[in-house]
């Protein structure tokens, strides 16, 4: 984030992208950027990707999957124009096999919990780069949703959900304040289009 021009800008990284791992008090070793939060934890995530762009990392916030459905769901869903047919129903594979199922047809549509999470997490047929692609396109359609459909009634119902779903991890190890929490969401809700 950058409040003295009023933005916060984006970065994906490829799952599979090979980077240094830094997992505390081991050797850094190469591996996949998706492995460091498994393998080393916050701490050690956070010193990954730091090294890897060459800045400091202030904070890693994980949201469980349960958390983002409801996260969308209290927003009334998302608008999403989905520019294809996704679809996978695991038929003839073992229950421990497989991707997640999902049919969800082209078109601008409003996605709740399941449906969002389906479509941000779809990798089934193409690469991770087209993943990261919706996942951005899904960012920009929460803000907006967030932006136009905000009611101080939803508000104690938001922060519940986020309070318990999320886990907040400061870069350098100490604890994150609810009121530091609460001063980022008031920033990136009154942020230019």
């Amino acid at each position: 984030t950058d409040p003295s021009n009023k933005t916060v800008s984006m970065m994906s990284f490829p799952r599979d992208l090979l980077v240094n791992v830094h997992c505390p008090g081991q050797p850094v070793y190469s591996g996949k950027i998706n492995s460091a939060y498994a393998a080393c934890g916050a701490k050690g995530t956070v010193q990954t990707v730091s090294d890897m762009i060459g800045l400091p990392i202030n904070y890693l916030i994980t949201v469980n999957f349960r958390g983002f459905k409801q996260i969308v769901n209290r927003l009334g869903g998302v608008w999403i124009d989905v520019d294809r047919r996704y679809f996978n129903d695991n038929a003839g594979l073992s229950p421990t096999f497989g991707y997640a199922k999902i049919n969800l047809q082209p078109g601008y549509q409003l996605l709740t919990g399941g449906s969002a999470l389906d479509y941000v997490r779809y990798r089934h047929t193409d690469s991770d780069l087209f993943r990261v692609a919706r996942q951005q396109q899904f960012v920009k359609a929460m803000k907006y949703q967030f932006k136009h459909n905000f009611s101080v009634l939803k508000v104690p119902k938001i922060v519940g959900t986020l309070t318990k779903n999320i886990e907040v991890a400061a870069g350098r190890g100490s604890g994150v304040s609810g009121r530091t929490i609460l001063s980022y969401a008031f920033f990136a809700y009154h942020l230019p289009p």
